[in-house]
């Protein structure tokens, strides 16, 4: 019992250290930031509309990238047309607004999203402002994937959480297991 959960421990310790390491690396994710346009209802509905757009649209750019690089490489190349789905989008929802979009490095203030708490800093992020870009904003880390909003998640199956950490571990598991 003590040789398993000292395995357990060396484990979560091995693979918990990169993670330790990358927060304080603000380089090491690529932000999604969603600004509305004012705090008015209407317009908090069409920030979330695009912002249900947008993660559509860069989920299939970024779900298998292997690096940070490569995330941001598969972006770039994808601005102009991510710049077509804002405007659609505004255009569809009657919104009397353009919107900016850009990818850069933007300033950040410290956010918690779920149990990951990430710094003040500044955070390689898809920045979208629609109109004045005034109203209440909302973001997510695109990458690596911890989007999960429930405008965007099959709300017909039951919904499924995993731990990447709890899957390498049982891989693991699975290769020393006599």
């Amino acid at each position: 019992m003590r040789g398993i959960l000292g395995l357990t421990l060396a484990a979560l310790l091995f693979f918990n250290a990169p993670c330790a390491a990358a927060a304080g690396r603000s380089v090491d994710i690529i932000r999604l930031h969603v600004h509305a346009h004012s705090d008015t209802e209407e317009e908090q509905r069409i920030k979330l509309l695009v912002r249900d757009e947008m993660l559509r649209a860069v989920r299939e750019l970024v779900v298998d990238a292997t690096t940070i690089a490569e995330a941001s490489s598969r972006v770039e190349r994808a601005l102009p047309s991510l710049k077509i789905t804002l405007r659609d989008t505004l255009q569809r929802e009657g919104s009397k607004h353009d919107g900016q979009l850009g990818f850069g490095i933007f300033l950040f203030p410290s956010r918690v999203y779920g149990r990951l708490a990430l710094p003040a800093g500044r955070y390689r992020a898809l920045n979208i402002h629609i109109g004045d870009g005034h109203g209440k904003n909302w973001w997510c880390v695109m990458y690596p994937p911890l989007c999960l909003v429930d405008g965007v998640v099959n709300r017909n199956g039951p919904r499924r959480f995993e731990s990447a950490l709890a899957n390498i571990l049982r891989n693991v598991w699975r290769r020393f297991r006599p």
